[in-house]
């Protein structure tokens, strides 16, 4: 897995990837590492951008002012 995430981390990110903005990183390959299988796609797809318009949008101001990741 650790093998998996420093290949993703090099060529996407060309290893630029800053500390404060690391969970956010993990979280997208997370997020790509579970779909890489699933049979389903679109109807994950679908339920994502229900959930995305369902939320209030978060600035980039409150991105880096977090602490905590938001759960």
């Amino acid at each position: 897995m650790i093998s998996l995430l420093q290949r993703w981390l090099t060529g996407t990110h060309h290893r630029s990837v800053d500390g404060k903005h690391l969970q956010l990183y993990l979280d997208e390959f997370t997020f790509r590492f579970n779909r890489r299988k699933s049979r389903y796609v679109g109807k994950s797809f679908c339920r994502l951008a229900e959930q995305l318009i369902s939320i209030q949008p978060t600035t980039y101001k409150e991105i880096i002012a977090r602490t905590e990741p938001r759960r």
